[in-house]
């Protein structure tokens, strides 16, 4: 395996390999100039590019606390040895933010309304709009739940994870159906074309060991992995299903979060809406249910249905969320 190392950093970086150990994100390599970690990736190069690119771009707006990757002899952002892409990083000393503690979150909040304001305006050819047909994905799952319920009572006996679908299956059919009327209200077609012509980004995984500090206090922001175009509305949804997650229901932090996004990146009334209408569709729940019934997995693990009890017993925190948001 280092031979591949040693080759990868002379054929694509002109740097000599003098040896390393494996870390959990990827191989640390020690070389004649510098630490370089080589991770292998396994996403299309045009999406390694859209990647550069932003980076690139976030670097000439001002947002420069982020880690890049090195450039190859062929000035590109990766090397392909044996049909395999690898990309190379300098290291960052930094140590993810504590999600245990409730201001991570309001600093959180602040770094991701600088990321989305300096995004903005990134002319790629490389990237695509994750969110062009989000609301097809949402009616399939809708479908796809409506016959995981019909093929459940088809059933002589029931396992576990069916009578939770049974039980839970009215309150999940209503939120799909509150969210799909929250996002006509929102206008979501004009939202997406407002983001097409404007350019906006989303990073898509911004949460725990993303979110980084160094040991003067700077917040750096790493894996950039799944970015794509997209309203930033939805990172900011994303961040707040992780706030539910780790601090459960806490309002008072969800506000000092909005304020904090706000100051960069206002909200307008369709945004909110739109907010509302993401975190109403019970994702997780319908993901959970692709993940089991529509693979057609032989047996239930016991950590399948520890994630969907976690999932269900999340309800009534959500819905003290949901109830504030319909009041900003």
């Amino acid at each position: 395996m280092e031979e591949n190392y040693e080759k990868i950093l002379w054929e694509g970086y002109g740097l000599r390999f003098f040896g390393g150990n494996r870390i959990r994100t990827g191989y640390l390599c020690k070389t004649d100039k510098e630490i370089v970690e080589i991770r292998k990736v396994n996403i299309e190069k045009n999406h390694i590019l859209f990647e550069h690119e932003l980076k690139q771009h976030l670097i000439k707006k001002g947002f420069c606390h982020i880690s890049t990757f090195l450039i190859t002899k062929e000035n590109l952002p990766y090397y392909v040895l044996d049909k395999d892409c690898y990309v190379a990083e300098r290291p960052l000393e930094t140590q993810p933010l504590d999600e245990e503690e409730k201001q991570t979150f309001i600093i959180g909040a602040k770094t991701l309304s600088k990321l989305h304001k300096s995004a903005k305006g990134l002319q790629s050819k490389q990237g695509y709009f994750s969110g062009e047909k989000r609301l097809e994905k949402y009616e399939k799952r809708r479908i796809e739940l409506l016959k995981i319920k019909k093929r459940i009572e088809k059933q002589s006996s029931y396992t576990p994870l069916d009578l939770l679908i049974k039980q839970n299956f009215e309150y999940y059919i209503e939120k799909i159906e509150q969210a799909k009327e929250l996002f006509h209200q929102a206008q979501y077609c004009d939202i997406m074309q407002k983001a097409t012509i404007e350019k906006t980004v989303c990073h898509n995984a911004f949460k725990g060991e993303n979110i980084q500090q160094d040991t003067n206090g700077v917040i750096f922001v790493t894996g950039f992995g799944k970015c794509s175009y997209d309203s930033t509305v939805v990172d900011l949804a994303l961040y707040l299903r992780r706030l539910l997650k780790k601090q459960q229901c806490d309002i008072q932090t969800a506000e000092k979060m909005l304020c904090a996004y706000e100051q960069e990146m206002p909200l307008s009334k369709q945004d909110k809406i739109l907010l509302l209408a993401l975190l109403s569709y019970p994702e997780k729940f319908l993901s959970l249910c692709n993940e089991y019934y529509n693979k057609r997995r032989v047996c239930i693990s016991p950590a399948m249905i520890e994630r969907m009890q976690l999932c269900i017993a999340s309800i009534k925190e959500n819905e003290k969320l949901l109830s504030w948001l319909k009041t900003i």
